[in-house]
């Protein structure tokens, strides 16, 4: 009789053995072959799609600069070609004595308002892409001349309006430097204006504004070039178009025509060097060309731009990230597949082989 012992139970002694003695040999055998059978998988998808995705964005990014820099340069030349029209004007002693003449004495000198207006028709006969001239004066009691294609009233209407903008104040700081303006938006459609302060030849006192009238659309089809052809003016499945913004983040052309006059502040704010900064490093060539992810239009997009000139224009180009790595699903599909199937087939095995050990022990 163990009057002062007690016997330890079954439970109480596999308590106190190791937690790995404690797990049959079945379980281990099957953890270790569902391990060892995914691990491998799942270790090369994480480094494939890495690697995927480094690729395709290291390529998008160089045949996207590649585009943009042709598309760039073909806006260069149209803009440069209305450049020239203003610098035309700026030079002729004819147009200016007329400007002149207007300017003293206003509505009664009639030959001289014909003779300005003669001049704008001229260019407009001779430049199908011209929509329109107006002449805004520097004095309040002379009437704006406003010629267009269309909608004459309404840019009249706008033209008295004009000195109250932000655009007007570029103008007249600008003091004769060519200055391109938000757009305008008349009728449901939008219009780009380039202005250039006027002055008298003697003198050099101002005169007023004069400013080219360009329709949005002829800006946008050379933007968005490949786009209009591709699609056939069809707006289904758009994965990647062109847009054109200013150093303020205003939008100044884009397919999407209710985007035009907003502000793209999520976009400018990545795309120029914070002010003051010494650009050094990876900031070296920021404000002149460069890639980022960004969400435009709650979407997330791969985002490539370039400079257009020195007018403080942006061309960037938008491509959809889930269009980019499209691709990319199909593998991690493909993945999750594999994974599954080699998964189940670790378990037949490991149960096969764990029942094999477990006869064999007996």
């Amino acid at each position: 009789m163990n009057c002062g012992r007690i016997n330890p139970t079954k439970e109480q002694a596999s308590r106190k053995q190791p937690i790995l003695q404690r797990i049959s040999v079945r379980k281990i055998l099957f953890c270790l072959l569902i391990v060892l059978t995914l691990t491998p998988v799942l270790i090369v998808d994480l480094i494939s799609q890495g690697n995927f995705k480094r690729a395709v964005t290291d390529k998008v990014t160089r045949y996207s600069l590649a585009e943009l820099t042709q598309a760039v340069n073909n806006i260069q030349t149209k803009l440069a070609a209305y450049e020239a029209i203003s610098l035309q004007l700026f030079v002729n002693n004819d147009f200016l004595a007329a400007l002149e003449k207007y300017y003293d004495h206003g509505d009664k000198a009639r030959a001289a308002a014909e003779t300005v207006k003669a001049c704008f028709n001229e260019y407009m006969k001779n430049n199908a892409d011209l929509y329109g001239f107006m002449f805004v004066s520097a004095s309040d009691r002379v009437e704006p001349l406003v010629v267009t294609r269309d909608w004459q009233q309404d840019f009249h209407d706008l033209s008295r309006q004009f000195k109250e903008t932000h655009a007007y104040r570029s103008i007249m700081e600008a003091d004769g430097g060519i200055v391109w303006a938000a757009p305008w938006q008349v009728n449901r459609s939008n219009y780009l204006l380039l202005g250039r302060l006027f002055k008298r030849i003697s003198t050099g006192a101002r005169l007023g504004i004069i400013a080219i009238v360009i329709d949005e659309e002829k800006i946008d089809h050379l933007v968005n070039l490949a786009f209009y052809h591709e699609f056939n003016n069809s707006w289904n499945g758009i994965e990647k178009y062109s847009l054109l913004i200013n150093r303020r983040g205003e939008i100044i052309s884009s397919p999407f025509k209710e985007d035009i006059g907003k502000k793209a502040t999520q976009l400018i704010d990545q795309m120029l060097p914070t002010d003051g900064a010494n650009v050094a490093g990876d900031e070296t060539g920021k404000g002149q060309q460069g890639s980022f992810i960004a969400t435009f239009n709650q979407e997330q997009n791969f985002v490539t731009y370039k400079a257009v000139g020195r007018n403080g224009w942006y061309l960037v180009n938008l491509v959809s990230a889930s269009f980019l790595y499209k691709e990319r699903r199909v593998v991690t599909v493909i993945t999750l597949v594999l994974c599954l199937f080699f998964g189940a087939l670790a378990l037949c095995l490991s149960l096969y082989l764990t029942k094999r050990v477990g006869k064999e022990r007996r």
